[in-house]
This record gives C-alpha cells, sequence and structure tokens, in this order.
C-alpha cells in the first residue's frame, strides 16, 4: 500500500488546484491521508466519488480538520466550552436533525427572497460609501466583508456595531500564525459574547431567527449560544470570500467583467460558475465511517476518516468539461460548494442571494473597477481549515 500523503495547499493560478492535488485527482481513485494527529485516512477528489460520500449515513462527521495544528484544535475545544453543542454542521441525527429543523423556517428560498429588499439597500450604501471616499480602496473590507457581517447581524437581531465580536476570533481561528492562547483568548471572548446575546433575547424579544429561538422552548441556552456561534462564524467568513475573489476572478478574466457590466441580470449564471470555481470551502468537514463501507476498489474500515476535496469535485473534467476555465455557457448546477446531503449548507441561499446582488450591484455601479495590485502582490490564502480566501484586495475606479 501506498504511503499516507498529507494534504497539499497552495493554489495554481490562483484558482486552480494545487497541482499535487490536481495529480492525485487524475489518478480517480481514493488515496491514503495522514492527519495532522498522525492519524490515517482517506482522500476522495472525485465528484461522483465525493457525492457519496457527503451523502452516505454511515460516514459520520467529527470535529476533525485534514489540516491544521492538533494543539491549536484542542486549544479551540476548551476555548468554546461545550458550544459545539449547537453547532448544527457538526451533528449527526437525530441531533443534526433537531437542531437543522430549528432553524431551517428563516433560511428557506422564500424567506430569503423576503431579505433581497434589505440586502440590496445594505449593498447600495456600502458602494456609495466606497464612491465617496473614492479610489483606491480595499473591496474585502469596505464591501466584501461588510455584506455579510450586515446582513447576519440583522438576521440574528444584533447591531452592526457588535460585528467586531464575531469578526475578530475568525479572524483569529483563520491566522496561521495565531498562537494557541491567542485563538483560546478569541474564542473565549466570542463565547462569553454568544451568551449575553442569548440573555438578551430572553429579556427582550425582536423579530429576529435568535428570538425565534429563545422563545421557541426547543433548545437549551447552550445550544441555542453554540447555534449563533456557528451562524456569527459561517455567515460572514465563506460569503466575503466569494464576493472578494469573484470580483477577482470576472476581472482578470476581463471579457467576462465587461459581460456582467453589459448585462448584470446574468449574475444568476455566473454566481453558480463562480460558486464552483473558486470552491471557498476547500474540503468537507472529515467523516468517520461507522462501519466498514466500500468506496469505489478500497474499503474504509469501521473508525478510519474520510475528508472530501471539494476543490478537485468541483473541477473534476469528467463532470466539468475544461472545468479551470471561467465560463458562463458552462451549465454549473451540480457543483458541491455547499456540500449535499443532509449537511449541505443551511444558508446556502441567503449566500447566493448576497453574493448575486453583491456582484451586480459593484458591476452596475464601477463598470470601471480593476485591481490596483499586480496578482503577485495580493495577500491570498488556503487557511489551514480550508477557507481559500483574500486577505486584502485592492481596487481602483
Amino acid at each position: 500500500m501506498a504511503e499516507p500523503i498529507q494534504l497539499p495547499i497552495g493554489r495554481a493560478n490562483l484558482f486552480d488546484p494545487p497541482a499535487e492535488l490536481a495529480a492525485l485527482a487524475a489518478a480517480d481513485a481514493p488515496q491514503r491521508l495522514q492527519y495532522a494527529d498522525g492519524q490515517v485516512g482517506w482522500l476522495v477528489t472525485s465528484h461522483e466519488a465525493a457525492r457519496r460520500v457527503v451523502a452516505d449515513r454511515r460516514l459520520a462527521v467529527v470535529m476533525a480538520q485534514p489540516v491544521g495544528d492538533a494543539a491549536v484544535q484542542a486549544t479551540f475545544d476548551e476555548a468554546i466550552a461545550g458550544l459545539d453543542d449547537g453547532f448544527v454542521s457538526l451533528k449527526n441525527p437525530p441531533d443534526h436533525t433537531r437542531l437543522r429543523r430549528a432553524v431551517a423556517g428563516r433560511f428557506t428560498p422564500g424567506r430569503v427572497a423576503e431579505r433581497r429588499t434589505r440586502i440590496e439597500a445594505i449593498v447600495a450604501d456600502l458602494l456609495t460609501a466606497m464612491e465617496r471616499s473614492g479610489p483606491p480602496a480595499d473591496l474585502r473590507t469596505a464591501f466584501a466583508l461588510a455584506v455579510p457581517s450586515r446582513v447576519i447581524c440583522e438576521l440574528l437581531g444584533v447591531p452592526a456595531s457588535d460585528e467586531q465580536r464575531f469578526l475578530r476570533p475568525t479572524e483569529t481561528m483563520l491566522d496561521s500564525a495565531a498562537t494557541p492562547a491567542e485563538i483560546a483568548a478569541a474564542f473565549g471572548a466570542f463565547a462569553d459574547y454568544v451568551h449575553e446575546v442569548v440573555a438578551r433575547k430572553h429579556a427582550d424579544p425582536q423579530d429576529d431567527l435568535l428570538t425565534d429561538l429563545a422563545q421557541g422552548g426547543e433548545l437549551d441556552d447552550r445550544e441555542l449560544a453554540g447555534i449563533a456561534m456557528e451562524l456569527f462564524i459561517t455567515g460572514h467568513e465563506t460569503t466575503a470570500n466569494a464576493i472578494a475573489l469573484g470580483a477577482l476572478a470576472l476581472l482578470r478574466e476581463r471579457e467576462a467583467w465587461e459581460a456582467l457590466c453589459a448585462d448584470p441580470s446574468l449574475i444568476g449564471q455566473w454566481s453558480e460558475e463562480l460558486l464552483r470555481y473558486l470552491s471557498i470551502v476547500e474540503q468537507s468537514f472529515t467523516r468517520v465511517a461507522t462501519e466498514d463501507v466500500e468506496l469505489d476498489d478500497v474499503t474504509i474500515r469501521a473508525g478510519e476518516r474520510v475528508t472530501v476535496s471539494l476543490l478537485t469535485a468541483n473541477h473534476d473534467r469528467a463532470k466539468f468539461p475544461a472545468p479551470d476555465e471561467l465560463r458562463l455557457d458552462r451549465g454549473a448546477q451540480g457543483h458541491l460548494a455547499f456540500g449535499h446531503g443532509i449537511h449541505k449548507c443551511i444558508g446556502q441561499h441567503l449566500a447566493r442571494v448576497e453574493l448575486q446582488v453583491a456582484l451586480a450591484g459593484l458591476a452596475r455601479r464601477f463598470p470601471a473597477l480593476r485591481l490596483s495590485a499586480s496578482e503577485e502582490e495580493l495577500p491570498i490564502e488556503s487557511a489551514d481549515v480550508g477557507v481559500y480566501r483574500a486577505l486584502a484586495l485592492p481596487v481602483s475606479w
């Protein structure tokens, strides 16, 4: 049996899978993978096998990452002090079913559509502020990060002035230079904050998701605080990077940007292709086999871990011809940017609307938008936890 690999990171040509990972994907078979804590499991790279893995109930989600320092993970666990009881994405049935059902009502396509006008207003306000400040601007901080941060604040019923209370710990978690002590301090403060928010919802009910949950009586306060923490994190970081890197992907293919500017109504098609092409979340949550599972020509033994490369699945030539090209005419349906199966991202409809409204608004307001730094100078990286992100995106117009 071949020696286990370590998961390659660091993309080629800004958006293509790392060369080593692309070579593994070309073999079209599960590979032995060594995790940060020394355990050995499996890496799945093809689109077809990926769909099967993430939908297989015999492969249970666990809180273990394919890369990163195990000490950092232990520090994170200690800092959140059991709030993962409410992390919907890391639960399995029946707890997953119960928690997801509690929050799902606010994330249906219909409920998200009701928020569209408000999202459009947020985007317009931020674009006006950018325009007044004048070029150059950091598109990430001035716009891409601000859009989902304000949307999640309104959805959860907290003031926009609270945003640093959840932005800072998320940034610390994603910072490869952060020490375990820094992560512990950031998430300890974050845990205090979400407990404060839950107390507010009991004392002063409003028309928001967390009030609904607090008043519903189905969840205890620790689960509610955990749901709040997860929604604060997932509600801004991945969408912010989709907006920033989506703009970058279009700008570097100038014809694509000009096509969107000429007809912003095409944003629905562009957004699906961008979600596939960017694959902001690079790996699935790790799963562990609860019994032996046959996958292609290998047997995943009970107790072994499995990780799916969403990046290579979304760049699988068998599913998406010429996958490393950004193409409006592709028809990117079936991509796995939001996962698949019972753990498919609960906020997918909201994220789509935010991405579409943000990029269409940007194209209408700033058709002359351009990068104000070379691609080589752009601070873009794959974080240890498998999130592809721009630390800054300098632009002018």
